[in-house]
């Protein structure tokens, strides 16, 4: 065999054998799609909310068989986890993905799609960033979290859209933003920041000038701004006021941009885990919803529980809220 035509075999072969692993290796391991939102055929679309159920890797199981009943009862189409999902137990990286793939669990053998924000104690544990523990969330395969605009520490700025039952257009949104931990100034706990409030009013007016209208938007996140205080001092409230409202001093002006771009319709955090109330401030509702964690503080004479959202196809702006309890279950 001369030189030239041993190279040839060689490199045929060699050539070959990338294209086998190519093709091969990329259709075993390609990226799995990710579920797409829609509303039912009976017009209506179905948001579960679990927050603070802030544990470890060795997590309360009465926290899992919770978020189980509540799953199989009320079948959502759409669960959001509003921050404090885990706490600082972890003490390795790999003990940080355990207690993620712990609250994980629930929504992935239903194959339920499902979307995260931090708290301000879920990187409290300092073995991976958010943005780490992100990447960890969206390898789920029914996980449409995003880490979305990135500014200062907060990890997790995006929205959802929700398509149309019968068309291919969206016509509900979801916001979820990352409210920080703590300000370094003033000790207290933080606010969104002045670029978050610019990335939604930017996404926002984007949204309104590629689909020719305003879409109809629920806000999520886990630490109340101040006007929730300023909603419970009206006496028209509705629900369980057990503790502090942990917000802020200071406001960043959130919620009088939101009343300029006239899309959002309810605000929903946790972070305070024995307040469940709703009211309603300048046409926009801002609600808790009361901690589904048995490993993190709380009252036995306070269930535990999480909050649901039903909206409507035929007025996609209006929607109904309630709370699902551990106590509405015998067993």
């Amino acid at each position: 065999m001369n030189l030239h035509k041993g190279w040839f075999i060689i490199a045929s072969i060699a050539f070959c054998w990338v294209i086998f692993f190519s093709v091969t290796y990329g259709k075993d391991n390609k990226e799995i799609p990710k579920p797409e939102l829609k509303f039912r055929k009976d017009g209506t679309f179905k948001i579960v909310q679990f927050t603070d159920s802030q544990d470890g890797p060795d997590i309360d199981v009465r926290t899992l068989n919770l978020m189980n009943k509540i799953l199989d009862f009320e079948k959502p189409d759409l669960v959001v986890l509003t921050g404090d999902n885990i706490d600082g137990r972890s003490t390795t990286s790999e003990e940080v993905k355990k207690s993620i793939n712990n609250i994980a669990g629930p929504m992935e053998r239903r194959k339920i799609p499902w979307a995260v924000v931090f708290g301000n104690h879920d990187d409290e544990h300092g073995k991976m960033s958010k943005a780490e523990m992100m990447n960890v969330y969206t390898s789920y395969p029914n996980n449409i979290s995003q880490t979305g605009f990135e500014t200062l520490d907060r990890v997790g700025n995006y929205n959802i859209l929700i398509k149309a039952s019968k068309r291919d257009i969206p016509i509900f949104n979801i916001y979820m933003l990352d409210s920080g931990k703590y300000n370094q100034t003033s000790k207290e706990y933080d606010w969104i920041d002045y670029s978050q409030i610019d990335w939604y009013k930017h996404t926002s007016e984007a949204m309104a000038e590629k689909y020719n209208k305003v879409i109809p938007s629920l806000m999520f996140f886990h630490i109340p701004i101040p006007e929730f205080k300023t909603v419970w001092e009206s006496g028209s409230s509705v629900g369980f006021k057990n503790e502090k409202i942990s917000s802020p001093s200071y406001n960043s002006g959130l919620f009088k941009t939101l009343l300029d771009m006239k899309d959002v319709k309810g605000i929903f955090v946790g972070h305070d885990h024995l307040n469940d109330f709703t009211g309603e401030l300048d046409g926009i509702k801002l609600g808790y919803s009361r901690s589904i964690g048995y490993g993190a503080y709380g009252d036995d004479n306070f269930s535990r529980g999480a909050r649901v959202f039903l909206i409507k196809e035929s007025d996609p702006s209006k929607f109904e809220t309630w709370m699902r309890l551990a106590s509405d279950f015998k067993n």
